[in-house]
């Protein structure tokens, strides 16, 4: 068995909540920063762009690569001071049972040491988030800690 060149951090987690309002906390500023982050600043388009900060903490940047309204969107996803690159994060979102399935999909991890802690910060990072988005979607509860945002 051939071992794939690349990782990739592929979930998925079931919100009770309207697929619109699920897509709307991805996109939207003022929902951003309820679930994910301290600031947030984004131009929902494809070609558009992004920028989420944390109070302490890094500031990503980049660039919108694929849009579709209320479905999925898709970030070109940049690490400050790291000169590694290259990968895509996308949060798409569809009606299920009563509510919505969103899928997280952050690809383009090469299977080099330099990216082995990257990529492990992805896998617990978008876990922990998207937790934290499920809690806040249903219950109004931000389960971040104080130092997290």
């Amino acid at each position: 068995m051939t071992e794939k060149s690349e990782r990739a951090v592929d979930h998925q987690y079931f919100i009770r909540a309207e697929p619109a309002a699920v897509f709307r906390a991805l996109t939207e500023p003022a929902w951003l920063t309820r679930w994910l982050c301290d600031s947030a600043e984004i131009s929902a388009r494809p070609g558009g762009s992004y920028r989420l900060s944390w109070n302490g903490g890094p500031t990503h940047t980049g660039t919108i690569v694929d849009f579709v309204p209320g479905a999925k969107i898709a970030l070109a996803w940049r690490w400050p001071g790291v000169e590694l690159d290259g990968t895509v994060f996308s949060l798409a979102v569809e009606p299920w049972e009563g509510g919505a399935l969103l899928r997280i999909l952050h690809t383009g991890f090469p299977r080099r040491e330099e990216w082995t802690d990257l990529y492990g910060g992805a896998e617990w990072g978008w876990t922990y988030f998207a937790m934290n988005l499920k809690s806040v979607l249903e219950n109004g509860h931000d389960l971040r800690a104080k130092p997290d945002g």
